[in-house]
This record gives structure tokens, C-alpha cells and sequence, in this order.
């Protein structure tokens, strides 16, 4: 009957009105919850039969509650350098126990009110404990076990408690060392090799050909860095004109005299730390000038790397630097360089053998590294590189260049060996070390090696005195060595339908099917909101909109009211007819 079907739709309707009258109360109980995301009531129609031309049969209201996660709320700064809140999308990572198990269940939330409790472990307001992955003082992420792991990924094994007292003590060994110098240009360079022509009877004054059995078009290679340059005796070249092409070949320099008997021609290695080889060719023409054999003949290199540390070869400047180990133990460096040739540098990294420095054995003569160093015309870093040098039996330092920390001090007082990253500033500018010749600033001072920084990143042992949660989503430990360590990052967890998750007592959420996996990932990555420090996310309910459908609402529940009255009174008449 319409009559008792219009009654039970009004039934509904207040029921419907006085469920979503209990969703305004609980947003508005809620205005002032950290990271709360409020509901809203939907609604739909109930229909228990389909309506037609002559009849109609009231059906009735379904109530929805639509939960607003995925709606952001109003960020707000705070004095905690624990708490953070995440614009965008995603949720904190949080447990109900500082030491869970593998089964014990995961819950999301956006209430990153975070403080430690009384064993140092961050957890928020309602007691739950914020999940991470520990991290190596790179902030590279780690698992459980201390290796290397990636954020892609569900594995939430890898995820820990993030706990402030996971470290108290640190040093920071010194892994990279910046220099900016200036070496003096006017410096005289290391002389290379030379062969000497003996006494042969030459005219250096005349033309070659037909002297001491030389014909023009005689010929002998020069040999540098690998590559070959054939010198060629014209008719009519003089001694001096062949001192002048062989000056011509890069790392080569030759000087002739010009007596006009019994002239000799001088050929040297211009590069200290380079062999330079001369070949006979057709006719022996280099036997024919004077210059004995055998050939080929090796003008050996006279700087080989490692002759600054053993003392053998003296250094033209001699920078020193304080670094420290993996146990935070002080020990001096010194940066030596040595002048090789025009624009070209030698450098050796040394420290001192004695106990608990450098290990002899693995260091002889306390050689860290060496290398070397150019310039261009314009007195700006042209390139810098490693190569290994070779004390008796051992090979010291690596090839190469030195942009990558593949530099390694191994020490005798139980530290980790020191991976060190040596950088003398950016090819082709003027910020690191420079070339220029000596002279005096606007102050008088001689500039011909100027010191003007020396960088190092290292410090002794500190302990704890701050800690913080950072906008990258570290959890960063400060110590008063100076020294900030991420040791935590924040997971953040991303759902493909958040706001069909389900609630759960302390403004957490619980996965659902309908909300899909959750996906973990870094702070700002993939999808996934960035974090912000020291700052709140407020509720996201509307205190003015929630009042107007509070308005609205009483308003249709006293229509429904009005509904079932009437339908009553209808009633009254329907049952006055049998009377």
C-alpha cells in the first residue's frame, strides 16, 4: 500500500538525515585533529519496485559515508623538529609497536606529529611508530642486514623504527679534499734525459749532406707519448736546422753549436716524467752525427712517480692538510707538486709511516698517490689524473682521473682504509689551482704559491647534540663535531584509490581491496608527496560548510518528520471510513 510505503520512506529518510547529522558531528569533533580527513554523507535512492504509468510504490534513501583521504589539508608550522607533514599524496608508514614482527599489521596515516618516547623511537600522538629505511652517511637506502636497497619496491622487511638514539657518537671520515692554489709558473722544471752527439768531424755552419757520410734524404724517428715523428735531412740543412725541427716535436728540444768544427747536437727530453725514443732509420744517420748507440736509444724519463716521497727528487711546494680516519684519529697529509715541463705538473699525496698512520707496507715512503697536473695557456687547470707508482715491490695509488674517490689510505690504528675524493677544481676555470708566474698582490704579498684554501670534510668524534627531520625526508642526527648524518628517510606509502581505505581508532588507515596495494616510496618520488618539515597538516574540514549542512540537514529530517505526521493523519482518515 502507497500509504505505509510513503511512511517507511520517511522512516529512512530519517534515518539517512540523522546518520549524516553523526558524520557532521564527527568532522566537526575532529576541526582540530592533526592530518584528520573528513566525510561527507551521499545519498541514493531505494527503489523496491520500478514505477509505471498508474503506479507508484515509494522505495526510500540509502545513506553513504564518503570518506575525503585523498583531500589535502591546511599545513601549518610548528616549533617540532620532529614533526612533518606531506603535501601531496601518500601516507606516513606507522605501526602500533616499537618492535614489531613481520606479521604484525602496517597502518597509514597523515598525523606526522612525531616526538621520541622515552627509548628515543619517533611515534605520534596516538601512539603509533613511524617506519623508514636506515641509511649509510651518503643517505643512500638501506635493509634490515646493511646493504644497499631501493625504494621501488613493497618490501616492507626492509623498513625500521626510526630511533634517534641509533647513533650517539660519530666521526666523519674524510672523503674528499679540495685544494685552490696557485703554483708558481716561473718555476724552473726538472731536466729532462739528453743524448749527446760526440765529436765527428761536423761542420754545424754547412749543409749535412755529403759531411761524414750523410745524404740528403737520411732520415730518424723521434718517438713521444706514442707517437712517432720522422725527421727528414734535406740538401742544404744546417746542424741548427735540424735542431729547430726536432724542437718543433712536442716534448722534444734540441740546441746545435755552430763552431764550425767538430759541432755537436744536444737532443733532450723536455717532459721530466716521459721517455722520448730516437730511432736510426736508412744510412744510420744519428750514428753518422756522433750519437752512439744501440738503437733504438731511450732518453729514460728522469721523474718517475714516488721520487718526491722517497726524497729523491726535491719538491718545489708542499701543502699541508689535517684529515681524519673512520675513528675520527687525526693524520697530516702533504699535497707535494713539482714542476715537470712547460704547463706540466707532478703531484704526490703523502703522509708519514709511524704508528697508528700510514700502514709501510701498502704505503712505502708514506706515497698515498701521485699524479699529475696541466695547464693551459691561460694558467686555468687543463687536467688532473692518478697513475701508479711502482716502490719496489708494491703499486701505490690508480690510474686515471680523480673525480671518483678511488684514492685509498689504508691505516695501522684499526680505522676503515679512507676512500678520498682529491679534486683541484673544474677544468678550464680558475677556481681550484691555477698556473700563474710569481710576482706581488695589491698588498705586496708574492704570489708565486699561494695557498688559497684547503677543503676537507672529516672531523674527530662528537657526540649527539640535535636531531631533525629534514625536507628531503631525512631523519638527520647533528653532532658537535659539526658533523649531520641522515641515518632514517621516511617511507611513504601510495595507494591507487586512497579514499577507499578504512578507518581505524587513531587517525590511521587500514588497506583495503577496493584501495588497492600500497606501492612504497621515497619523499618526492614517484608519485609521492614531498615532505615538509617542522609543519603540521590540519584537518581538512570546512567548519562554515560543515554548519550549512548541519542546517540542511535538520531541515530534511524535519521534512521526513513531517512526512510520517502526515501519512499518519491520512491513516486516521483511511480507518474513520469503516466507523
Amino acid at each position: 500500500m502507497s500509504l505505509f510505503g510513503a511512511m517507511i520512506s520517511g522512516v529512512s529518510g530519517l534515518n539517512a538525515q540523522s546518520q549524516n547529522l553523526g558524520v557532521i558531528s564527527d568532522n566537526i569533533s575532529n576541526l582540530n585533529t592533526v592530518g584528520y580527513k573528513g566525510t561527507v554523507g551521499r545519498f541514493s535512492t531505494l527503489v523496491t519496485e520500478p514505477a509505471s504509468n498508474t503506479r507508484y510504490t515509494p522505495g526510500g534513501v540509502r545513506f553513504h559515508p564518503t570518506a575525503l583521504i585523498s583531500k589535502q589539508g591546511l599545513l601549518q608550522a610548528t616549533s617540532s623538529t620532529t614533526a612533518a607533514a606531506i603535501s601531496g599524496d601518500g601516507f606516513f608508514i606507522v605501526r602500533d609497536n616499537a618492535s614489531p614482527g613481520t606479521n604484525d599489521e602496517l597502518f597509514f596515516t597523515r598525523a606526522g606529529d612525531f616526538k621520541p618516547d622515552d627509548d628515543g623511537y619517533l611515534r605520534n600522538t596516538a601512539g603509533y611508530y613511524v617506519q623508514g629505511w636506515a641509511t649509510d652517511r651518503e643517505g643512500q637506502l638501506l635493509d634490515t642486514s646493511g646493504n644497499l636497497t631501493t625504494s621501488n619496491s613493497s618490501a616492507v622487511t626492509d623498513l625500521q623504527v626510526l630511533d634517534i638514539n641509533s647513533i650517539l657518537t660519530a666521526a666523519a671520515s674524510t672523503t674528499s679534499l679540495e685544494f685552490g692554489a696557485n703554483l708558481n709558473s716561473d718555476e724552473v722544471a726538472v731536466a729532462g734525459a739528453s743524448n749527446v752527439s760526440t765529436t765527428a768531424g761536423i761542420d754545424g755552419t754547412a749543409a749535412l749532406a755529403g759531411q761524414a757520410g750523410i745524404n740528403a734524404g737520411d732520415t730518424f724517428d723521434i718517438t713521444y707519448n706514442g707517437t712517432t715523428t720522422t725527421v727528414t735531412i734535406n740538401a742544404g740543412e744546417t746542424l741548427a736546422d735540424i735542431a729547430s725541427e726536432i724542437s718543433a716535436i712536442t716534448g722534444v728540444t734540441a740546441t746545435a753549436t755552430t763552431t764550425g768544427t767538430n759541432d755537436t747536437l744536444t737532443i733532450t727530453s723536455s717532459v721530466a716524467d716521459r721517455d722520448v725514443v730516437i730511432t736510426n732509420n736508412n744510412n744510420t744517420p744519428l750514428t753518422a752525427l756522433g750519437f752512439t748507440g744501440p738503437f733504438p736509444n731511450t732518453l729514460a724519463a728522469t721523474y718517475t712517480a714516488g721520487d718526491l716521497a722517497s726524497g729523491t727528487i726535491a719538491e718545489d711546494n708542499t701543502m699541508p692538510v689535517t684529515i681524519y680516519d673512520s675513528l675520527g684519529s687525526a693524520h697530516t697529509v702533504n699535497l707535494q707538486v713539482v714542476k715537470l715541463g712547460q704547463n706540466r705538473w707532478g703531484f704526490e699525496l703523502t703522509g708519514n709511516t709511524t704508528a697508528g698512520q700510514l700502514d709501510a707496507t701498502d704505503h712505502p715512503n708514506g706515497l698515498i698517490q701521485a699524479g699529475t697536473i696541466t695547464f693551459d695557456g691561460s694558467g686555468n687547470l687543463q687536467s688532473f689524473d692518478g697513475v701508479a707508482a711502482t716502490i719496489g715491490a708494491v703499486t701505490v695509488g690508480t690510474t686515471g682521473d680523480l673525480t671518483d674517490a678511488d684514492i685509498s689510505a689504508e691505516w695501522t690504528n684499526g680505522s676503515d682504509a679512507s676512500a678520498i675524493n682529491l679534486d683541484f677544481g673544474t677544468i678550464g676555470l680558475g677556481n681550484g689551482i691555477t698556473q700563474f708566474a710569481a710576482g706581488a698582490d695589491a698588498n705586496g704579498n708574492n704570489v708565486d704559491y699561494t695557498t688559497h684554501f684547503i677543503n676537507q670534510n672529516g672531523a674527530q668524534a662528537g657526540t649527539m647534540v640535535n636531531y631533525a627531520l629534514t625536507e628531503e625526508g631525512f631523519l638527520q642526527i647533528e653532532f658537535a663535531n659539526g658533523v649531520k648524518r641522515p641515518v632514517y628517510k621516511l617511507a611513504i606509502a601510495t595507494f591507487e584509490a586512497a579514499d577507499e581505505m578504512e578507518n581505524h581508532t587513531g587517525n590511521v588507515y587500514r588497506q583495503t581491496r577496493e584501495s588497492g596495494d600500497y606501492l612504497l616510496r621515497e619523499p618526492g618520488l614517484n608519485g609521492a608527496g614531498n615532505v615538509v618539515a617542522s609543519a603540521l597538516e590540519g584537518s581538512n574540514v570546512d567548519l562554515a560548510e560543515e554548519f550549512t549542512n548541519m542546517i540542511v540537514t535538520q531541515r530534511a529530517y524535519s521534512a521526513n518528520t513531517k512526512t510520517i505526521t502526515t501519512t499518519d493523519e491520512m491513516l486516521d482518515e483511511l480507518i474513520s471510513i469503516k466507523r
